[in-house]
This record gives structure tokens, sequence and C-alpha cells, in this order.
């Protein structure tokens, strides 16, 4: 009988261990443990470039970066919509707007929720707009410095990643949240 159960947990065990092998890791998302703290924090492992239609194509355009975070459940969430605007005249502020065209012909537009800031940076929140970044690409984006109304327009040199790169992070934390995939360790 001893015999029995200790094959048993062997099998078992084994069974176990060849389940955790075969789960995929996410390759866009990854988590950092801070090994003083045990404090651990999540990014994404791309950050988009967009280049402004008709501008140099080195100094005017936009980064995007979407920052995540986990809530009291442990799931992940998308927190912000970090942007930041290069090449653009002026400060910008609070209600500076990202307007949003989606493949589908779907419109949306966003609004920076960050005080007075002389360096481009712009803080977007997704909240209520997530199926709709998730059931279609963006087409082009048209960013509006509330201050002087000057703007930035990313159509024509829209390319693959920047028009799939929000819908296949929101895609990535629901596969992340289901179990499909396992959340891994970012590389330094």
């Amino acid at each position: 009988m001893k015999k029995l159960l200790l094959l048993l947990l062997i099998v078992g065990y084994n069974g176990y261990a060849q389940n955790e092998e075969n789960i995929i890791e996410s390759k866009l998302i990854c988590k950092t443990v801070d090994e003083f703290t045990d404090a651990k924090s999540l990014s994404g492992t791309e950050t988009v470039v967009l280049y402004e239609d008709g501008g140099d194509m080195s100094s005017e355009g936009i980064i995007l970066m979407l920052f995540l975070s986990e809530d009291k459940r442990g799931k992940i969430e998308p927190s912000t919509l970090y942007l930041k605007v290069l090449g653009i005249k002026g400060c910008v502020d609070i209600g500076s707007t990202l307007d949003l065209i989606f493949e589908n012909g779907e419109k949306t537009q966003l609004s920076n929720w960050k005080k007075f800031d002389c360096e481009g940076k712009n803080y977007f929140s997704l909240k209520g707009n997530e199926d709709l970044f998730k059931t279609s690409k963006i087409k082009a984006i048209k960013y509006t410095n509330k201050r002087n109304y000057d703007s930035m327009i990313v159509k024509t040199n829209m390319d693959q990643v920047g028009s799939s790169y929000l819908m296949n992070m929101l895609l990535e934390i629901d596969k992340i949240n289901s179990g499909e995939i396992s959340l891994g360790v970012c590389k330094e």
C-alpha cells in the first residue's frame, strides 16, 4: 500500500511539473521584484515610437507606453497610457487630447490628466474604452496641445507595431489573467 501511495505521488508530481513547463510566458509583459523589499512592479517589454506625418522622422513624434498595475485579487490591469510628444511647441497641460481613429471606423478621444509639464509628458486613462482597443487596430492618432492648440498627426506613418500595440497589450493582459500564459521576470 505504501509503495502504491508513493508511486501515485511521484506520478502526480511529474504530471504537475510537466504542466508547469507547458505554460508559455508573456513576451509583452513582465514583472520585476525588488530584492530588498519584495515589491513587485509590472511593465511592458516594448515602447512604441510613432513619427509625425511630414516630420523629420527623427525628432518629431510620439513615444507610447502602457503602464500596468495589479489589483487586490492579483489581476493585471492597464493603469495609464503614457505619451511623450517630441517636437511640439510649448508646454502641455491637463485637457490636451489624443484623438484616435480605429481601422473599424470607430473613434474616441482621450484627455490628458497630468498637470502642467514642459517635457511633453501626457497621461491618459483607457477606462471604459478597453473593449474598443482590444477589437480594432489604430489607424491614425492626433495629439492636440490644449495650451496653444499645436497638434501632431500620425496617419501615413502609422506602422504595424504602432497600430496594434495597445490591442496586443490588452489581449496579453487578458491571457495572463485567465491563466493561458504566465508572467515572466523582466530581463535586465
